[in-house]
Formats: structure tokens, C-alpha cells, sequence
């Protein structure tokens, strides 16, 4: 019983080290593009893959979501499941293609020529998005592969960041190696899925099913894409207010708070699946379920924010070559939002999306972006603002989605 239990562990552990993978590029982004370009010059970088994270939020629509929910109530269905991963990715690639359009030629106007590479780079990272399939892989339990892929693209991006990031002038090498990773992934997951002939077969391409999942994908967008503003919105945001100091500070505070992310975020993914099982029919269970993942993300959420919090001058340190007050303070606030955003995770995207309320989560989501910005813009000021008004945001998104759970719950408890 015991071996069955850890086999049954054996995908959230290698969830769990694909994740820490994921996440760990783009802090080894941030030490060598930090050392190497310093503060400034980092600065500037950080705006570029801020805003191609916070488009990436576009690109992917809700998509993971919904596909995972998709793939696992249709398991049986291999054409089902062949379709869904065609049509997602196919709506994914339109949105990059147009997406990145306007975002270049806004950027052009802004920026000028002399940028054309770095605004190249970010459409780049774009389009290599819309390709991944990482949330096929998690939905087919593929965990192991989905492991090799990500480790392999890592590898291969933190030897590039190494061997050709040097000094000042390599800044579009650095947004070309972003870019790169991403699509390395992307390409060596379809590899994979077309050696293990999951791809074989006619394509059918059909309006009606591509249009559904859009559909049903807005309302998981719209919270998306209000959360995504309290994190690369958030450092684009401060990049058009802020001096670039401030915002190289702010988005080495976010990689550091996202590299911690990255070890609950596989519990987080394990648990959505129990949680929709039960969501309909018994939601005592998913009470059940709930308690306990929220417990363990509570536990592990604090121990990761006392270690980010007190390794944050060595961080600043290794990454600037120097103590940043900025910097350390920014990392310290950052480090208690960890908690805070993990519950708001359990209690929002997965409670409410598996209790088929995605619009109570975009509501709550967007009353949330709108707090972060009217602190960021008018309330507060100085190079911690970002910081506060994160964490304000992330206190409501926990209360409000909550108390949805919970009416939620106690209605259908009542039904029953």
C-alpha cells in the first residue's frame, strides 16, 4: 500500500522538478543578464520580457485550463483529445500572430528602430508560446516527458546566457535566448507527441469547435489577465512611471517570488483535477480536498518566504554586485505575497473554475488589477510602491474568492 502511495506521488514530484526547471531559467536570466548588463541595461531587458509575459497571458487565453479539463473528462476519446490540442493551439498561434503585430508596431513608434531587435525578439517569444503543449502533457499524466523537455531547453538556454551574454552590447542576445528556450520547448514536445503517434490521423479544422473553446476560455482570460497585471503587468507598468533602476529592483523581486511559486505550483495543478471530480457531486469531498491542499501550500508557501526573505541581500548581491535597498526591500514585501497568492490560486482559478464560475473569478480578478493600479498610480509612490500595492491586491483576491467558495459550496451542500 505504502509503494502504491509513492507511485501515486511520483507525478506531482516530477511535476514538481519540471516546474523548478521553468522557473529557474529566468532567475539564471536574471543573474547573468544582471551582472552582465547591469542594473540599467537590465532594466530595459526586464521591460521587454515583462511584456511578453503579461501578452503571453493573452496568447494562452485560459486555454491550459479548460484544455486539461477537456483532455481529462474525454480520456477515453483519443480523437477528441487529438482535436482539442489542434484547435487550442491553432487559437493560440492567431492570437500570438496578432497580438505581436500590434505590439510591434506600437513598440516601433515608441521605441524607435534602434530597438527593432529586442521588439523582434519578444514576437519571437510570442509565437514560441502558442505552441507549447506543456498543459497536454500534464492532462495525459506525461509528467516524466514533460520533465526531459523542459530540463533539455533550459540546459541548452542557461549554456547560450552563459557563453554569449558578456557585456552591454549583447541585449538583443539576451531576448533572442528568451525566445529561443521557449520555442525549443514547443518543439521538442511536438516531437515527442508525433513519436508516440498522438498526432497521427486527419486534421479537422472546424469554426464551430474553435469559436466554443474561445468562448469558454474568455472568462478564465479576463482573470488571467487581471492577475498577470499584479505580476509582468505590474513591472510593465512600472517601467513607463519608473526610472529603469526601479524596475530592474521590481522584476528581480517578481523572479524570485516566481521561482517559489514554482514549487506549490505543481500541487496546485495535481489537486485541480481532484477538485473538479468532486465539484458537481460531492462537494463535501471537495471541501475535504481543498482543506488539505490549502494546508500544505499554507505550510510550504511560509517556509519559502522566510528563506526569500532572508536570502534577498545575497540575491541583490550575486545579481547587482551590490546591496540594493530597493532591490532587498522590493524581494522581503514580495516574499509574504507567496502565501497569500497560493491560497488566492486554490481558492480562485481552480475552486471557481471547477464550480463553473470563471465569471465570479474574472469579476473578483478585475477588482483586484483595478485596486493595483489606482495604488500604483495615485495612493502610493517611491520605489516600494509596487511591493504594497501588490500585496493589498493579493489580500482581496484571497477574502473575496473565499467567501465565493464558500457560498458556493454551502448551496450546493444545501442542494444535497
Amino acid at each position: 500500500m505504502n509503494l502504491r502511495r509513492l507511485a501515486g506521488l511520483r507525478p506531482l514530484a516530477e511535476l514538481a522538478l519540471a516546474h523548478a526547471a521553468t522557473f529557474a531559467f529566468p532567475l539564471v536570466f536574471a543573474v547573468v543578464c544582471g551582472r552582465a548588463l547591469g542594473l540599467e541595461g537590465y532594466g530595459e531587458i526586464a521591460f521587454y520580457t515583462a511584456l511578453g509575459g503579461f501578452l503571453g497571458v493573452i496568447v494562452e487565453f485560459g486555454f491550459d485550463w479548460l484544455g486539461i479539463r477537456e483532455v481529462t473528462q474525454n480520456a477515453a476519446d483519443v480523437e477528441h483529445c487529438r482535436q482539442t490540442l489542434v484547435h487550442i493551439t491553432l487559437a493560440r498561434l492567431l492570437l500570438a500572430v496578432l497580438i505581436g503585430a500590434a505590439m510591434s508596431a506600437a513598440l516601433w513608434a515608441w521605441k524607435g528602430a534602434a530597438h527593432g531587435l529586442l521588439i523582434a525578439g519578444t514576437w519571437a517569444y510570442l509565437l514560441g508560446f502558442a505552441f507549447d503543449v506543456g498543459w497536454f502533457l500534464r492532462a495525459q499524466e506525461l509528467t516524466r516527458l514533460l520533465l526531459a523537455i523542459t530540463v533539455v531547453a533550459r540546459a541548452a538556454g542557461i549554456a547560450l546566457l552563459v557563453g554569449l551574454v558578456n557585456g552591454p552590447a549583447d541585449q538583443a542576445v539576451a531576448i533572442w535566448i528568451y525566445a529561443f528556450v521557449v520555442s525549443a520547448t514547443s518543439v521538442l514536445a511536438w516531437s515527442a507527441l508525433w513519436r508516440l503517434q498522438m498526432l497521427r490521423g486527419p486534421l479537422t479544422l472546424a469554426r464551430a469547435r474553435l469559436a466554443g473553446l474561445m468562448r469558454n476560455a474568455f472568462a478564465i482570460l479576463l482573470g488571467n489577465l487581471n492577475g498577470a497585471m499584479l505580476g509582468h503587468g505590474g513591472v510593465a507598468l512600472l517601467g513607463l512611471v519608473s526610472e529603469p533602476a526601479t524596475v530592474g529592483a521590481a522584476s528581480l523581486a517578481l523572479r524570485v517570488k516566481m521561482a517559489a511559486l514554482a514549487v506549490l505550483l505543481p500541487i496546485q495543478q495535481w489537486s485541480f483535477v481532484r477538485l473538479s471530480r468532486h465539484a458537481r457531486n460531492a462537494p463535501a469531498l471537495m471541501r475535504r480536498d481543498g482543506r488539505h491542499t490549502l494546508v500544505a501550500l499554507m505550510v510550504l508557501g511560509a517556509g519559502l518566504a522566510l528563506a526569500a526573505a532572508a536570502a534577498a541581500p545575497k540575491i541583490s548581491e550575486i545579481v547587482f554586485h551590490e546591496a540594493v535597498p530597493a532591490a532587498i526591500a522590493l524581494i522581503g514585501l514580495l516574499a509574504l505575497t507567496i502565501p497569500l497568492h497560493s491560497a488566492g490560486n486554490l481558492f480562485g482559478v481552480q475552486s471557481l473554475v471547477a464550480l463553473g464560475r470563471e465569471r465570479s473569478f474574472a469579476v473578483i480578478l478585475s477588482a483586484a488589477s483595478l485596486l493595483f493600479c489606482a495604488l500604483m498610480l495615485v495612493a502610493l509612490s517611491g520605489p516600494l510602491a509596487y511591493g504594497w500595492a501588490l500585496l493589498a491586491s493579493e489580500g482581496l483576491i484571497v477574502l473575496a474568492c473565499g467567501l465565493t467558495v464558500r457560498q458556493a459550496l454551502l448551496g450546493l451542500e444545501a442542494q444535497a
